[in-house]
C-alpha cells in the first residue's frame, strides 16, 4: 500500500527553521491520519505505525473500504513544507476532491465527532468543566475550541472573512457540534467542481477544500485522546 507523506515542519519564529520543532505528516488518501514527532525522519519512522492504528480504526468504525493489501505500507514522501505560524499549503491541496475522496473524509468526520459527544456525555456535567490539572483546559473547553476552529476551517472557504462563532452555553455544546457538523456536511457536498478546487486567500494563509478537509479530521481526531485521558482523571477524582 503506497501512501503519499505530506510533510509540515514548523518551528518556532525566533528560531532556526533549518532545524524544526516539530514534524507533521500527512496523508490525502487517509484523512484524520497524521504523524506528529521532533523531527521528520522520527516522523517517518513512526507512520507505518500510526498507519496501522489509523486503519484498525477506520475497521471499528466500518469506514474500511480500501482494496489493497495493507500488510506491507510504502512511504512516498510527496512534498516537504517549512511553516512557522500559519499552516502550509500544499501543491496537492489545489486538486479538488473526488466525490469518493470527499464522502471519506466527511464520514471520518462524522464519526470522530460522534466519538467525542459521546465521550463528552458520559462524563458527569459537574466534572466537564473541571480541569484535570491546574491549567490545562477542561473538557467543555476543548469541545468550545473544537467547535470555533470547525467554524473557521469551513469558513475559510469563502472570500469573506471567517466570522466568529458566537459563545455557546455549555449544556449546548455537545449537540452544536453534532448540529454544526451536519451543516458543513451539507455545504461541503454542494461545492461544485470549480468550488473545490478554488484557492481562497485571507491574508497569508491560503485554502482549498483539501486543506480543510486535511485541517478538520485531523483536528477532531487529535483532540480525542486528551479529551479521553482528562475524562478518565476528572472521573476517578469525583
Amino acid at each position: 500500500m503506497d501512501c503519499y507523506a505530506l510533510i509540515e515542519e514548523w518551528s518556532d519564529p525566533e528560531s532556526d527553521p533549518s532545524n524544526p520543532d516539530e514534524s507533521l505528516i500527512f496523508f490525502r488518501e487517509l484523512p484524520g491520519c497524521f504523524v506528529s514527532a521532533p523531527t521528520t525522519p522520527e516522523a517517518l519512522q513512526k507512520a507505518p505505525e500510526v498507519i496501522a492504528d489509523y486503519i484498525g480504526w477506520l475497521q471499528q468504525q466500518h469506514l474500511f473500504e480500501e482494496e489493497e493489501d495493507i500488510s506491507s505500507i510504502n512511504l512516498v514522501v510527496k512534498e516537504i513544507l517549512r511553516a512557522k505560524t500559519i499552516g502550509p499549503r500544499f501543491a496537492s491541496d489545489l486538486s479538488a476532491p473526488t466525490d469518493q475522496e470527499l464522502d471519506h473524509a466527511l464520514r471520518v468526520a462524522v464519526a470522530a465527532r460522534a466519538m467525542l459527544i459521546g465521550l463528552y456525555n458520559d462524563v458527569l456535567p459537574a466534572d466537564r468543566s473541571r480541569a484535570a490539572t491546574p491549567g490545562e483546559w477542561s473538557l467543555t473547553e476543548h469541545l468550545e475550541h473544537l467547535l470555533k476552529a470547525e467554524a473557521y476551517y469551513v469558513g475559510c472557504l469563502s472570500d469573506q472573512v471567517p466570522e466568529a462563532l458566537p459563545p455557546v452555553p455549555e449544556m449546548e455544546l455537545a449537540i452544536k457540534l453534532s448540529e454544526n457538523g451536519r451543516t458543513y456536511e451539507t455545504a461541503l457536498r454542494a461545492f461544485s467542481v470549480e468550488q473545490r478546487s478554488h484557492l481562497f486567500v485571507h491574508g497569508e494563509a491560503e485554502w482549498t477544500l483539501a486543506k480543510t478537509l486535511r485541517r478538520m479530521t485531523k483536528h477532531l481526531r487529535e483532540h480525542y485522546p486528551w479529551m479521553q485521558e482528562i475524562a478518565r482523571q476528572v472521573s476517578t477524582h469525583s
